[in-house]
């Protein structure tokens, strides 16, 4: 094989990271176009090379080349020239895939790379200049971190290989990353170094992708550097990139008391802590971090008691909080003590999120604080909590953010705290304090539940599951199975339109279809190992079994011969011989071509092509019908196929994201029944007592139902993973097949 190799030996980007070959020319720790990418291999011993449909397939900009580019918003505080360096990193096809944003604690970091990301939009003109997420992992985890950023691209994981799996798309993508030196918060202090060991470095082997992250120097930073040796690191301590000049004007804009911008260059945390400080002297010959230490001394001892007093109280909190929340703290003095306490601290980041910053503040009242009692303090934030009719806590009419302090302080006290196990509790408290503390206690070495179990399949980090009721329904569906009294509370407080009917969990990933001729009225379910045929009412396993071709499977159909059909991630249409029953007889796929998607039906085959067209192959015939012009821009993603109307009726879904309908014979629709912006990964059709029901499936987790003819009339589900296959039995269930698990599904009322 001829090309440039990423070679897993070469560069540790993390246990999880694939290896790829790239046409000659290309410098493997550089970037690369998608179309140089000749393919890949995933993680593990026995993962089979991939071709990459996209290799010499220049990608073509959506964006017209005369759009007028929208204006740069403002940088204060003199970093003019450090946001000059990362528009120019960004639009240098030839620099490094990794850059990494340090300095000290106060030099605006975070606040360089959000004004990175408002500058370079994903829809900005010039292909050079788009960031298409902003994640914050302040606080998260490995499973949160991973959750959130699949969230932002338009993506569904809960884990890094699955999110890893979903970027093998092609699509180039800008990744910013701030505040990874604060991951997992105080109580995960290792977590830094998770998140750039499990996330982030494996993310670093893909050719296509960018990744910017704040991070200081130290252990989270020394791994990113093995993963990218040649990475680029903009260091905002040193002075050249920031303006003098501008940012003394910016200091004399600062009120309070009067600022030497010689004394505090080029840090503006510094700046806005000297602002605050009476009689503020610093040596500029020390560094930052130094001149940071000295003045929080000098801070601090100006300080009035009281204020004292609401800023020790505001450093038991483990990460930021609202002055609503600080304010009713033990020791906080109430709100006008910490109304006028936050007037002596630099301003946030985030509107009302309030933290001691910089971190040598933080160090400095942590000095003079007695050690935290976290059982006390769990107590006294319980008591904020509003209380019912009947006398028990009002859980859902607390601020989320009480109920995250709560578990925070609950978690530190006890990593295996019973609060854990309060369902409600964790439904209405803040996802990510909820996600960190389930990872303490599997830390901690205590026995995981069915509610953390179900919690990490959930993987409710995301703002599609923003409201409780939505946290609710997905839980439900995890539950089932594991623990049916929590997953009726689930569904009863969800009130939602669909419910799970059974839940079979698999150790690989799977795939199901539909039972047809000698099958008929079964289901074929792949759990990453074995095919079996499974009971659709109860997802039961039959004694058959026959051992799987491909590890990685792209879909899987049933066929009128009593076997299987397997297509695998690299297009391959392999048979498979069930209880003694083939696939196919020899010869009968020799004529079909390349495909990326396959539904059998009767005695025929629905495929799917790259080039978007579809065909339906009579097999005992050879008879083949295609419609006339392509359904899709650019590759079929899925296929689902019923009778209908006396006649055949299909399904597809493409890479463009529409959901078409058609009939072999007849004209299609003058438009697709649905459309989103983000692939299609499933579809199916079904005939059901309540009639016809469509099931599609796009990349950002959203399964829609709708039964044909009512447009309103359905629900949108998210299951939080991938659903890889759908299938529909006569009786209306809903199947799908996701990572790590087959679930069934039905639509109430």
């Amino acid at each position: 094989m001829n090309g440039a190799a990423i070679n897993g030996g070469e560069q540790d980007h993390g246990q999880h990271a694939w290896r790829y070959v790239l046409d000659e020319g290309f410098d493997p720790a550089g970037r690369s176009p998608v179309h140089a990418v000749q393919g890949s291999w995933p993680p593990g011993p026995d993962a089979a090379y991939r071709p990459h449909p996209r290799h010499r397939r220049p990608l073509t900009d959506p964006v017209p080349a005369d759009a007028p580019p929208p204006g740069l918003p403002p940088l204060g505080a003199g970093r003019r020239p450090a946001g000059r360096a990362l528009l120019a990193w960004l639009e240098d096809t030839r620099g490094p895939r990794l850059c990494r944003v340090a300095g000290s604690s106060g030099s605006g970091r975070t606040h360089l790379l959000t004004w990175l990301a408002a500058a370079c939009p994903p829809d900005h003109p010039r292909p050079g200049r788009r960031v298409h997420a902003l994640l914050d992992v302040e606080g998260l985890t490995v499973r949160s971190a991973t959750a959130r950023l699949a969230d932002l691209l338009g993506l569904t994981a809960g884990h890094p290989a699955d999110l890893l799996e979903a970027l093998q798309d092609g699509t180039p993508r800008t990744v910013v990353v701030t505040d990874l030196d604060r991951a997992g918060g105080p109580g995960l202090p290792g977590m830094p170094e998770r998140v750039a060991a499990d996330l982030l470095a494996p993310l670093l082997s893909i050719p296509w992708l960018l990744l910017v992250v704040e991070a200081a120097h130290g252990p989270a930073a020394d791994l990113l550097t093995a993963a990218a040796p040649g990475g680029a690191v903009l260091d905002l301590d040193q002075p050249q990139w920031t303006d003098p000049a501008q940012y003394a004007a910016w200091c004399g804009r600062l009120t309070g008391h009067p600022v030497d911008p010689a004394a505090t260059h080029p840090s503006p945390g510094l700046a806005q802590l000297a602002a605050r400080t009476p009689d503020a002297v610093l040596d500029p010959a020390r560094t930052p971090a130094e001149r940071a230490t000295a003045l929080a001394d000098t801070w601090w001892a100006a300080l009035p008691d009281a204020e004292r007093g609401a800023l020790t109280a505001l450093s038991t909190a483990d990460g930021p909080i609202s002055t609503d929340l600080w304010a009713t703290l033990p020791g906080a003095g109430g709100e006008l003590t910490v109304k006028s306490a936050a007037d002596l601290l630099p301003p946030p980041p985030m509107a009302d999120r309030w933290r001691l910053r910089p971190d040598e503040v933080a160090d400095r009242v942590a000095a003079d604080r007695p050690p935290v009692d976290h059982g006390s303090m769990m107590w006294e934030v319980a008591g904020g909590i509003p209380v019912r009719d009947d006398g028990g806590p009002d859980l859902a009419g607390s601020e989320p953010e009480r109920l995250a302090l709560l578990l925070r302080h609950a978690s530190a006290a006890d990593p295996a705290s019973p609060m854990l196990d309060e369902l409600d509790l964790l439904l209405h408290a803040e996802p990510a304090t909820v996600t960190a503390a389930f990872q303490r206690a599997e830390d901690a070495g205590a026995p995981a539940t069915a509610l953390a179990e179900a919690w990490r399949l959930a993987a409710p980090d995301r703002d599609a599951l923003a409201r409780p009721a939505d946290r609710a329904a997905v839980l439900h569906a995890w539950l089932t199975g594991r623990d049916d009294e929590s997953a009726a509370h689930c569904a009863s407080l969800a009130a939602a339109r669909w419910r799970t009917v059974w839940n079979r969990p698999s150790a690989g990933p799977c795939m199901v279809a539909l039972g047809i001729g000698p099958r008929a009225g079964s289901l074929l379910l792949s759990d990453g190992s074995a095919l079996h045929l499974a009971d659709p009412d109860s997802g039961e396993l039959a004694p058959v079994s026959a051992p799987l071709t491909s590890a990685h499977p792209r879909a899987l159909t049933c066929t009128p011969f009593g076997g299987a059909l397997l297509l695998d991630a690299s297009g391959a249409l392999a048979p498979i011989t069930l209880d003694g029953a083939v696939g196919a007889p020899p010869g009968a796929l020799d004529t079909l071509g390349p495909c990326t998607a396959v539904a059998g039906h009767h005695d025929a085959l629905v495929l799917g092509h790259p080039d978007g067209l579809t065909s339906h192959a009579t097999l005992s015939t050879g008879i083949t019908h295609r419609p006339g012009t392509p359904l899709h821009d650019g590759p079929v993603t899925a296929l689902g196929v019923t009778d209908a109307d006396g006649g055949t009726l299909v399904v597809s879904g493409g890479e463009d994201g529409r959901v078409w309908t058609w009939m072999p014979g007849r004209p299609p629709l003058p438009a697709p029944v649905d459309r989103r912006p983000h692939p299609v990964t499933a579809t199916a059709l079904g005939a059901t007592p309540a009639g016809l029901l469509l099931a599609a499936a796009w990349s950002d987790g959203l399964l829609r139902l709708r039964r044909w003819g009512e447009r309103h009339r359905g629900a949108d589900i998210r299951l939080g993973a991938p659903i890889h296959s759908l299938a529909i039995t006569p009786d209306g269930l809903i199947v799908a097949a996701l990572p790590e698990a087959v679930l069934a599904l039905t639509l109430v009322g």
